[in-house]
C-alpha cells in the first residue's frame, strides 16, 4: 500500500485531471468576468466619490475663504457701520476684487447694506433699486440659518440687464450671524464647475449626470435610467446628487458564454468526469474509508497535537495535510468572530445614526441574541468622559482602554441589577452610547436615569474621573432610536451651560425658555471699549454679560460664536492702541486663549479665564500707561470729560483752554494713551451715557439728546446709529 498504492491512485484519476481541465477553463472564465465587473463597479464608485469631494472641497473653501474675510477683515464691518467715504469704498472694492481672483471658480462679490440700500462689488457701486439681483438680497437678508448653496440661477448686475451668468451663490450677514444689518454675497460660475465636470467627470468607461437638491440637471443628461452597477451619491454638504454609468454594455452577458465552444466542451468534460469518478470512487472506496476513519480517529484523540513531519506512508502525508486544513480553518473561525463584531457595530451605528434602514431579520436575530423576545420600546444615553484633552494627556494608552473598559462594565451591571436589557458601544473616543430595551412599551427613562448617576457616581468615587450622561426620550419603533440618539447628543450639548460630572435630560432642555439674545451682546463692544481706555465699569459688565449667558442656557455651539464675537471685539479695540500695548495683548490673552479654549467646557471655567487673563492684562496696560510722563494729564482730562459730557460746547479747545495745554498736543496724548481719538471718545462716553437713559427712564428723545450734549435731536440720532448701529427707538424697543 505504498509505491503500488501511488501508482494506482495515479492511474486511476489521472483521466480525470485531463478530463477536468476543460471546465476549470470555463469556470476561471467567468469568473474572471464576474470579479472584473465587480472591480468595475468599486472603482467606479471610488471615481464618483472623488470628484464629490473635490467639488465639495472647492466650494467649501469659497465658503471657508467668505467668512475667515467677513471675521479678519474689518472692511466689511467698517461699511454695515455706515462708512461711506470714498476712498474706503474704493479699499472695500479691491479687498472685493482680491476675493474674486482668489479662486478660479468665483465670478463676482458684492456686499449690500441695508441702512442705505448701497451695494458695493468688485467692479462697481450701485443702488438696490438699480441691482439687479435685489430678489435674491431680499430673500437671504434676514435669514440668519446655516450659510448653504443657492440652487443655479441667472446673475445681471444692472436691473433689466443682459445675463450676465449663471451662478450659484453663498452669502452671511456681516457681522456674521447678524440679521439685516449687511450681506456679503459670493457669486460661482456654473460653467466653472461644468468645465471642471467636462475634464474629470468623463472617460471611455464611466459617464456622470449630475442633479442639485431640487432635480435640476448640472451635468450630463439627466433622467438616465439606472442599470446593475451605476453608481448614485448624494452630496451632504450641497445637497447633488452624482450618478455614473457604464458607457459600454453587454458586460457579463452570460449567453456568449453559454454558447461558445468552450463551455460546450467543458460541460462534456464535466459529465464524463463525474461517471468516472463515480466508477473510480466504487473500486477504491476501501483505501478512502481508511482515510475517513483516520481523520475521524485524529479528531478525537489528537485534537491539540497535529502530526509534525511526513512518514514514508504517502496516507500519513494526507493526514498531515488535513491536520493543517484543519488549523487554517480554526483561524478562520476566530476571523469571523472579529468580523461579527465588526457587523454589530455597523448595525448599532445605523441605529443611531439612521443611515440606512434597518434589516428586519438582521435586527430580530439580534434582539433574540441579547435574550429579548420582542421589542417594545427603547430609550438611548450618551456618557461623555469631561476634560477629555487633561484625560489623554494624564493617562497613557493602556490605563485609558482600561478605564473605558472600566465605564462599560459598571453600566452593564447596574442595568443588569436593575433588570435592563442594553446595549453600548464606543461611538467616538470620549462618548459611549447605550441604547436601554423594553419588551413593553412603557417609558424607561427614570431606570435609565437611575443607572446613569449611579455609573457617574462610582467613577468619580472609585477611580476620580467624572463623565456627563446626556438622556433621550423612549421611542417604540427600531427606526425611531436616531430621534432618541438626537435628543440625548443635544442634551449633551447644553453641558457648558448646565454643568459637567451631571446628568442631563432630555425634559430639562425641552424646558428651557430663551431669552433675548441682543440684550447680552450689547454688553460686548461696551466691555472692549472699557477696556481699551481702562475704566473700571468693564469688569462688572463682564460679569453681567456671563450671568446672561446662564440663564439663556445656550448649547456650547452659541456660547462659542459670542464669545468669539466678543474676542473680534476686543481684538479691533487693541488695535487702535500703540503696538506695544498690542504685543502686551497678544501675549497675555490671544495666546493663552489659543492653548487653553479647547480645555474649557463650562461657562465658569470660561468666565474664570477671561477674568483672570484680562485682569492681568488691564493691570499690565496701566503700568505702561502710568510709566509715562503725561498720564496724569491724561487721566485729568479724562475724568473732566465724564463730568462734563452733557455740554454741548465741549471741544479739545475748550480743553486746550481749562488745561493750559496746545490743542494739538493735547489731541495727540489723548490718541496715544488710549488709541481713540478726542472727538469719539467723547462720542462714546455719551452714547453709553444715553444708552442707560433709554433703558432706565421715560425721557423722549429730545430730552435724552440735551442731556447727553447734543443740541439737535437729529444730530444726536445720527451719531447714535453710527456709534450703536440702530436708532434710539429701535435701541429702546429691544429693552421695553
Amino acid at each position: 500500500m505504498r509505491r503500488n498504492w501511488f501508482h494506482r491512485l495515479l492511474l486511476s484519476y489521472l483521466p480525470v485531471l485531463i478530463m477536468i481541465v476543460c471546465l476549470f477553463v470555463f469556470i476561471g472564465i467567468v469568473q474572471l468576468n464576474d470579479l472584473s465587473r465587480k472591480e468595475a463597479m468599486k472603482s467606479s464608485q471610488v471615481y464618483v466619490q472623488n470628484i464629490q469631494n473635490s467639488i465639495d472641497m472647492s466650494l467649501r473653501s469659497i465658503e471657508i475663504m467668505m467668512l475667515e474675510t467677513i471675521t479678519r477683515n474689518v472692511k466689511l464691518t467698517t461699511f454695515a457701520g455706515m462708512e461711506s467715504d470714498s476712498s474706503f469704498i474704493i479699499e472695500l472694492s479691491q479687498l472685493l476684487q482680491s476675493m474674486t481672483t482668489s479662486n478660479a471658480w468665483i465670478d463676482s462679490v458684492y456686499i449690500y447694506r441695508s441702512g442705505d440700500g448701497t451695494i458695493v462689488s468688485d467692479k462697481t457701486i450701485l443702488k438696490i433699486d438699480q441691482f439687479g439681483d435685489s430678489a435674491y438680497i431680499e430673500s437671504n437678508l434676514t435669514n440668519v440659518q446655516k450659510v448653504q448653496w443657492s440652487t443655479p440661477r441667472i446673475f445681471r448686475t444692472i436691473q433689466n440687464g443682459n445675463p450676465e451668468e449663471r451662478v450659484i451663490s453663498i452669502s452671511s450677514g456681516v457681522p456674521i450671524h447678524s440679521k439685516g444689518i449687511a450681506l456679503l454675497v459670493v457669486n460661482i460660475k456654473m460653467s466653472a464647475i461644468q468645465e471642471f465636470l467636462e475634464k474629470y467627470g468623463n472617460s471611455e468607461v464611466n459617464k456622470i449626470a449630475v442633479t442639485d437638491n431640487e432635480g435640476h440637471k448640472l451635468f450630463g443628461a439627466a433622467g438616465l435610467e439606472s442599470k446593475a452597477g451605476d453608481t448614485t451619491l448624494v452630496s451632504g454638504y450641497t445637497g447633488w446628487t452624482y450618478s455614473n454609468s457604464f458607457k459600454t454594455e453587454g458586460l457579463g452577458n452570460i449567453y456568449f458564454y453559454m454558447t461558445s465552444g468552450w463551455f460546450v466542451i467543458g460541460f462534456l468534460g464535466m459529465l464524463i468526469g463525474i461517471g468516472w469518478v463515480i466508477y473510480i470512487t466504487r473500486q477504491n472506496y476501501k483505501p478512502i474509508e481508511t482515510i475517513m476513519s483516520r481523520i475521524q480517529k485524529y479528531n478525537q484523540v489528537h485534537k491539540h497535537n497535529p502530526i509534525q513531519g511526513l512518514s514514508g506512508d504517502e496516507l500519513s502525508y494526507i493526514d498531515y495535510t488535513l491536520s493543517n486544513m484543519i488549523e487554517v480553518s480554526e483561524e478562520y473561525e476566530t476571523q469571523s468572530k472579529v468580523n461579527e463584531k465588526y457587523r454589530q457595530l455597523m448595525l448599532f451605528k445605523e441605529l443611531v445614526e439612521g443611515s440606512n434602514p434597518i434589516d428586519r431579520a438582521e435586527w430580530e436575530a439580534e434582539l433574540r441574541q441579547m435574550g429579548i423576545a420582542s421589542f417594545g420600546s427603547a430609550s438611548v444615553s450618551i456618557g461623555e468622559i469631561d476634560k477629555y484633552i487633561d484625560f489623554l494627556s494624564q493617562h497613557s494608552r493602556r490605563d485609558q482602554g482600561l478605564f473605558k473598559y472600566i465605564l462599560k462594565k459598571v453600566v452593564e451591571e447596574t442595568a443588569e441589577a436593575k433588570g435592563l436589557r442594553i446595549w453600548q458601544e464606543w461611538l467616538t473616543n470620549h462618548r459611549l452610547c447605550i441604547i436601554f430595551f423594553e419588551e413593553q412599551q412603557q417609558p424607561a427613562e427614570s431606570l435609565m436615569l437611575e443607572v446613569s448617576e449611579q455609573a457617574r457616581k462610582w467613577m468619580q468615587d472609585n477611580l476620580n474621573l467624572t463623565v456627563t450622561f446626556g438622556l433621550g426620550n423612549t421611542v417604540p419603533v427600531a427606526n425611531a432610536i436616531v430621534q432618541s440618539y438626537e435628543a440625548a447628543a443635544r442634551a449633551l450639548d447644553y453641558k457648558s451651560a448646565l454643568g459637567s460630572n451631571r446628568v442631563i435630560g432630555h425634559w430639562e432642555i425641552e424646558l428651557l425658555s430663551h431669552d433675548d439674545l441682543y440684550v447680552y451682546l450689547q454688553y460686548v463692544r461696551t466691555i472692549a471699549q472699557a477696556f481699551r481706555v481702562g475704566n473700571d465699569g468693564w469688569e462688572e459688565q463682564l460679569r453681567l454679560l456671563f450671568e446672561g449667558l446662564r440663564r439663556l442656557m445656550l448649547p456650547r455651539e452659541e456660547i462659542s460664536g459670542i464669545l468669539s464675537y466678543m474676542n473680534y471685539y476686543f481684538y479691533r479695540e487693541m488695535m487702535e492702541l500703540p503696538p506695544d500695548y498690542q504685543e502686551l495683548w497678544n501675549r497675555e490673552f490671544r495666546t493663552p486663549w489659543d492653548e487653553n479654549m479647547d480645555a474649557l467646557e463650562t461657562l465658569e471655567e470660561l468666565e474664570f479665564f477671561y477674568s483672570k487673563t484680562l485682569t492681568s492684562c488691564a493691570r499690565k496696560i496701566e503700568a505702561i500707561r502710568e510709566s509715562k510722563g503725561n498720564h496724569g494729564v491724561v487721566q485729568k482730562v479724562k475724568a473732566y470729560i465724564e463730568g462734563n459730557f452733557s455740554n454741548p460746547d465741549l471741544s479739545l479747545s475748550s480743553l486746550s483752554d481749562q488745561f493750559h495745554m496746545n490743542a494739538s498736543s493735547l489731541s495727540t496724548l489723548f490718541k496715544e494713551d488710549f488709541g481713540e481719538k478726542f472727538v469719539v471718545y467723547v462720542c462714546q462716553v455719551r452714547m453709553e451715557h444715553a444708552k442707560e437713559l433709554l433703558r432706565g427712564t421715560n425721557l423722549t428723545i429730545q430730552e435724552i439728546s440735551e442731556r447727553v450734549g447734543y443740541v439737535h435731536q437729529m444730530s444726536f440720532i445720527r451719531a447714535f446709529k453710527k456709534m450703536i448701529g440702530t436708532t434710539p427707538g429701535d435701541y429702546r424697543k429691544v429693552y421695553q
